[in-house]
């Protein structure tokens, strides 16, 4: 467990020392600003679902899936390159405490930039009466790092060299945030309308970005937003047997590539 944690804490200091990380987190916190201040002077406070929200929803979901899995998977290909892993092999570490230490630091390397963010964001907030923030976004936020963190370190794994792992990256990110939603946009040209409506359904489950953008809308009270096919879907993950199964599978997907990687892994060294 020691040596667990001087590996987390190594790995934390090395994140905090990386420059892609380091623009991300301006970057990002000066879009949650530009945002903000446009809601807070600029529009009416209200409850509903707006174009506020809307882009907070999306800056959240494309920049935090595409910086959490090149930055999470070129950290495990430029340890396996750089000859790293190799020499990392030789410690009393295993390959589990490997790929769960990766999780674990990248998971609150981003946790903090989180909080600085949104911290600035509440600042504002405290500013302007009448304004609040929608926790929930906090939160998706947090679930978002843990899902993609957990496929980035997959994605190190499966990769070969530094520049393998970044185009797996991005075609995994270009997969679920952009290529997805064109997909079912042309199956629904050639698929009847029941058959359509179940496949929507079965592929939410297979797109983790999909699936916290689905959440956000069932849990915020907008599932009238996701339109008649998500109505008996919503009513279900409503209920408290619902809740329980959304972060189930929520935990499934940081579980389950985590544990991939560690087969992976093991492969390679043998």
């Amino acid at each position: 467990m020691n040596k667990l944690k001087v590996f987390i804490s190594s790995e934390q200091k090395s994140m905090f020392r990386n420059r892609t990380f380091f623009l991300f987190g301006l970057l990002f916190t000066f879009l949650l600003m530009t945002i903000t201040s446009i809601q807070l002077f600029s529009l009416p406070p209200t409850a509903s679902f707006t174009r506020f929200s809307a882009s907070i929803l999306n800056v959240l979901l494309f920049l935090l899936p595409l910086f959490t899995l090149t930055i999470g998977s070129l950290s495990i290909s430029t340890d396996v390159e750089s000859k790293w892993f190799s020499l990392m092999k030789t410690y009393p570490l295993n390959m589990m405490s490997y790929t769960t230490g990766k999780l674990i630091s990248l998971f609150f390397s981003f946790c903090t930039m989180l909080i600085i963010g949104f911290g600035f964001v509440i600042l504002f907030y405290s500013l302007q009466r009448g304004h609040h923030l929608d926790w929930l976004l906090f939160f998706l936020s947090i679930g978002t790092v843990a899902i993609f963190s957990s496929l980035s370190i997959l994605i190190g794994c499966l990769a070969t060299n530094r520049i393998h792992s970044l185009s797996l990256s991005l075609t995994v990110w270009a997969f679920f945030l952009l290529i997805y939603d064109y997909m079912i946009m042309s199956l629904g040209t050639i698929v009847s309308g029941n058959l359509l409506k179940n496949m929507v359904i079965v592929l939410t489950f297979t797109n983790p970005a999909e699936w916290l953008r689905t959440g956000f809308m069932i849990y915020s009270g907008y599932s009238s937003t996701l339109g008649p096919v998500y109505y008996e879907f919503s009513s279900f993950f409503l209920s408290p047997i619902g809740m329980t199964v959304y972060v189930i599978i929520s935990g499934l997907w940081v579980v389950i590539p985590i544990f991939i990687s560690n087969f992976i892994l093991k492969r390679k060294e043998s």
